[in-house]
């Protein structure tokens, strides 16, 4: 099994400790599946009842560290450095410099390498930040394990486990370490992480011939495995490298970065712009050979022109934006596993959304229990506790995998949110749990799925040696597994159909008030059966409640604004889903059309979609069910996100646009399978999600508006010029100055612009949306066309001041400085004005102070102005400079509120 460093650093220490020193600690460990769990146990030094002391636990993780495999760090800085002169604009700098050399043009090679490298080194900021966001994005929440330390069950963290320590496992668990069983009930495990086996492995506690591969270890459980079904005690025989995982190095926790489709579609637009502008660039050179312009000059200018029109920030700033936004939607509580995901979310149309937990709290707490005798008991009543009431308590809490957590000093709960409020009501009740569970030792037992909607067990009473099956689940299941039911004298009579039908109606009453009803039955047995599926007594219901979560009927509000349907998917019965979403007001209308999974055998996928499209709940679904459902909307048109927290959940999830998991309930499994994880369970941050993903898409097409027309106004400026007659209106090195400050500082601040109040009151962007619609394309060729007509009315003004020279080529930058910058606010929304919300975004205001700053040095640094070929300017030159930043603004706000006039769209429209 793994290197045997992590087992033999420790070999001693444990064998002095050991009860059995003539046994080999690294030969156990090694072949741990071969040996029986108590011999594990005994080498360990453990007991598998009491676990670990904290002090041995303390001592063996100091001694073998913590519990986690190495992780790929990504590429060194100095590799990411190397890669921004791997590029085509990289490329044409260096012609650029060389042709200066050539031509005796020292200074200016020496400036354009100098531009070389602060463009790398941006370029290399902003990749390294990206990077550093990626790497941020992958710390998704921690694996626990529920360990018996100090005789104890408590949660902790998975990095914290050491050899020796004894841990559980349940169905959807992801196996922390590799161990060696000791107790397994029905117990099927997932090793495709490890093996590339997809098909679950059945484990046993039995030892297996020591000669055993590792896909034939049926004793063993490793790190990385998922449990697919049922439960397990186990022991911990290597952490972090020493594990099987860590020795083949298969780094579970190491993810790629993505290409997502934008930016493919963005990397392919670039390429296709570079060989656009490199004609440009050629017919810009042989215009001015015609013309009698100096050729080296010419080719400077064209190669100069070349770089100033390709956006060669785009990929590192794509992903940069991706980032960035993803950051702030985990500081929402929506940790993105996938940066692919980003672009679903901003189009996602159907929301199917669990109840538990997501729209409600998840706090279940039992309000009340109806007996088969007729009495009912509400909790704060806390009346005497009758026989019968205390019979049933006995089964929710045997019934039951619940359990305190020891490692606090208040009374907090492990285990599933329904059988943590059953145990906390029989504490409240005074039936100690920890006491009763002492007197039964369980000998099998069928977890509770969301197929069979029950759970049983079978427990020996250690007092008398006689047997008791107990049952708890949905109540038409339980009683069609009972054949009679307890009176209010202790005597049993038989369940025929009045019976039943009278328990149902119960069981209706109480789900139309919204309570959550479970059944609950026993039976006596004086041996342990192979399999109980029938005989058993009714005791009664308990019915629960869980509120709705604050701020819930707001998202949804929020929701149906953006167009989005929300859809509750639950396994609840039909009134009681039906109960908690008129409370939720899932419906505009109020009127709540609800579905039963019943109802849907019947209908082929076409009628489903039909149904499906104007159903606000459906009850009492299956995994199989949730997953049909998602399929039928789909194949309607819709883009669809699931929520799920379950193992049998991970098809939907999967199967989904986006598939969201449940970060504090949910199952590693169903973690695994989504594109989301949501830290606190709750449907708000679904919707702060999807408003995230828009407002990420918008900036990065803030970004594409602003770049595109910037280098399309630089290419027309100079091509006008030439084609007009007009001397050159900006020497090479000024394209690079020019492209140096107005591009990266503004895109930078457009990557943070925050969301817009209107962006949630759009309806979802159509996924096959093309990223430069005509529209787009016009806007961008007329607004390009803008910013090069006022560079040119002022370069015109500067000739007839001041004749051809530096001075006019200075009001030409200053212009061109001037215009962009000023055209950055109009990117911040297409419809909107520029004054709606004009101070939210403050770092737009910083990259104006960062570009004045070093403009300003370009004037006053002497060497820097003289290789610039800059003169000062005067106050003429610069009032025409401020016109220049207002006119944009001014000539784009008319244009807005004439579309919006036209459109009639408010002032306030959709951004």
């Amino acid at each position: 099994m793994g290197t045997e460093s992590g087992a033999s650093r420790s070999s001693a220490e444990i064998r002095d400790e050991s009860s059995s020193p003539d046994r080999s600690v690294g030969d156990v460990l090694e072949n741990a599946h071969g040996h029986h769990g108590n011999i594990v146990a005994e080498v360990l030094s453990v007991d598998v009842q009491e676990g670990l002391t904290g002090e041995d636990a303390s001592l063996r993780l100091k001694r073998d560290g913590p519990n986690v495999l190495s992780r790929d760090k990504g590429d060194a800085w100095w590799t990411l450095l190397l890669r921004q002169f791997s590029s085509i604009v990289v490329w044409l700098l260096l012609a650029a410099a060389l042709v200066s050399l050539v031509t005796d043009g020292i200074a200016e090679a020496l400036a354009i390498l100098v531009v070389l490298l602060v463009n790398a080194v941006i370029g290399f900021a902003i990749e390294w930040r990206a990077g550093r966001a990626l790497e941020a994005l992958r710390q998704t929440t921690p694996i626990n394990a529920r360990v018996r330390r100090n005789g104890s069950e408590s949660i902790v963290d998975a990095a914290e486990l050491v050899i020796g320590d004894i841990f559980s496992l349940a169905a959807g668990d992801r196996v922390p370490a590799d161990a060696r069983l000791v107790e397994a009930i029905n117990l099927q495990t997932d090793e495709s992480a490890l093996t590339g086996e997809s098909v679950p492995v059945t484990k046993t506690a039995a030892p297996v011939s020591i000669a055993s591969v590792l896909t034939e270890r049926s004793s063993m459980t490793y790190l990385g495995t998922m449990v697919v079904v049922g439960r397990a005690v186990a022991i911990v025989t290597a952490t972090g490298p020493s594990t099987e995982l860590g020795r083949v190095g298969k780094l579970l926790a190491k993810t790629r970065s993505e290409t997502t489709p934008l930016e493919r579609r963005l990397a392919s637009m670039g390429r296709m712009l570079v060989y656009g502008v490199l004609a440009i660039a050629a017919v810009v050179m042989l215009a001015g050979f015609v013309r009698g312009d100096d050729p080296a000059l010419m080719l400077k200018v064209s190669i100069s022109l070349a770089v100033a029109a390709v956006p060669e920030a785009l990929p590192a700033m794509t992903t940069l934006i991706l980032a960035l936004g993803v950051l702030r939607m985990a500081r929402q509580q929506a940790i993105v596993r996938k940066l692919s995901a980003v672009e679903a979310l901003g189009s996602t149309t159907v929301i199917c959304t669990d109840k538990t937990g997501t729209l409600t709290e998840n706090r279940m707490t039992v309000r009340e229990y109806r007996l088969s005798d007729g009495q009912s008991f509400e909790l704060g009543d806390r009346g005497p506790v009758s026989l019968n009431l205390d019979r049933l308590l006995r089964t929710s809490v045997l019934c039951n995998d619940a359990a305190f957590d020891s490692g606090t000093d208040k009374k907090e709960t492990i285990g599933d949110p329904t059988e943590t409020a059953l145990l906390v009501a029989a504490d409240l009740l005074e039936r100690n749990a920890a006491s009763e569970r002492l007197r039964y030792e369980k000998v099998r037992e069928c977890p509770f799925d969301a197929v069979s909607k029950r759970m049983t067990a079978v427990l020996r009473d250690k007092n008398t040696d006689k047997y008791i099956a107990v049952l708890k689940g949905a109540p038409s299941v339980v009683l069609g597994m009972c054949s009679d039911a307890i009176t209010g004298d202790g005597t049993l009579a038989p369940l025929d159909d009045e019976a039943r039908a009278r328990f149902l109606a119960v069981n209706e009453d109480m789900a139309s008030s919204g309570l959550r009803v479970l059944a609950f039955a026993d039976r006596s047995l004086e041996t342990a059966p192979e399999e109980i599926e029938q005989g058993y007594t009714f005791l009664g219901f308990s019915g629960m409640t869980d509120p709705p979560r604050q701020g819930v009927e707001s998202a949804l509000r929020s929701a149906r604004e953006a167009g989005i349907r929300v859809v509750m998917l639950t396994g609840d019965q039909l009134k009681t889903a039906g109960a908690i979403a008129r409370e939720l007001n899932l419906s505009r209308e109020g009127d709540i059309y609800s579905i039963h999974a019943s109802e849907m055998t019947a209908m082929d996928d076409a009628s489903l979609a039909r149904e499906a499209a104007r159903a606000h709940v459906f009850a009492r679904v299956s995994p199989e069910d949730k997953l049909r459902i998602v399929e039928a909307l789909q194949k309607a048109g819709e883009i669809v996100a699931v929520t799920g927290d379950g193992i049998n959940d991970a098809p939907a999830l999967k199967r989904a646009d986006i598939g969201i998991a449940m970060g504090l309930r949910g199952t590693e499994v169903a973690k695994e399978a989504a594109d989301v994880v949501l830290t606190d369970d709750n449907f708000a941050t679904i919707v702060k999600a999807i408003e995230g993903g828009r407002t990420v898409y918008a900036n990065i097409i803030k970004f594409v508006h602003l770049m595109f027309s910037h280098n399309l106004g630089e290419v027309l400026v100079i091509f006008a010029a030439l084609v007009a007659g007009l001397p050159l209106p900006l020497l090479p090195l000024q394209i690079l100055w020019l492209n140096l400050i107005t591009d990266i500082f503004p895109a930078l601040a457009l990557a943070v612009e925050p969301a817009s109040r209107e962006t949630m009151r759009q309806h979802p962007r159509a996924p096959g949306e093309a990223l430069f619609s005509p529209r787009f394309l016009f806007l961008i060729f007329w607004q390009g066309l803008m910013l090069a007509a006022i560079t040119l009315a002022a370069y015109g003004w500067a000739l007839n001041t001041y004749g051809e020279g530096a001075h006019a080529r200075t009001v030409a930058l200053l212009a061109l400085v001037g215009v962009q910058f000023g055209h950055s606010f109009n990117c911040r929304s297409r419809t909107r004005s520029a004054f709606n919300g004009f101070f939210t975004n403050p770092y737009i205001f910083g990259a104006a102070v960062i570009i004045i700053i070093l403009q300003t040095a370009a004037f006053v640094i002497t060497p820097l102005s003289q290789l610039l070929g800059l003169v000062r300017p005067d106050l003429n030159d610069l009032a025409i400079t401020l016109l220049c930043v207002l006119m944009p603004i001014a000539i784009v706000e008319v244009t807005k509120g004439l579309a919006r006039y036209r459109s009639d769209i408010p002032l306030k429209a959709k951004a």
